[in-house]
């Protein structure tokens, strides 16, 4: 794979918000609708980077929040959907809704709430829940 990096910077992470928010815009709707991936190894990273974002997010380092959360999009994006793509995309938009993309990330968010139909998610709701209503749909 690729290493984390040692040091990363605000406006690193605003570039990448912008790259991760392209890259899905690109994917299209389409992309929610494709088969689920039996990929072990993008299940095991995505529940990685998950812990890692949370992790990142009770030692406010935001940057790291952010780079986390767009990688486990960014992966979802390239190698398919599994179980944990709904959350990893709400914890995506949490950090990436501002005033010009917010109906951007609510669409994403409850998209990401959609795929929970696909899934048994159900030991995820309360995480699912608290990301979406407490951090999207409120805006």
């Amino acid at each position: 794979g690729e290493s984390i990096p040692v040091t990363y910077t605000l406006s690193e992470s605003s570039e990448m918000l912008e790259e991760t928010l392209k890259m899905y815009e690109d994917a299209g709707e389409e992309w929610l609708k494709s088969d689920a991936t039996v990929d072990k190894t993008l299940r095991n990273t995505l529940q990685l980077y998950r812990a890692i974002t949370f992790a990142s997010f009770f030692c406010k380092s935001h940057s790291m929040v952010v780079y986390f959360a767009s990688k486990a999009v960014q992966l979802s994006l390239s190698r398919g959907i599994c179980e944990h793509t709904p959350l990893s995309l709400l914890q995506f938009t949490s950090v990436a809704i501002k005033d010009d993309n917010a109906m951007m990330c609510y669409r994403i968010a409850k998209n990401a709430l959609s795929l929970r139909e696909r899934f048994d998610l159900a030991t995820q709701i309360p995480e699912l829940y608290m990301n979406f209503y407490g951090r999207v749909a409120w805006r």
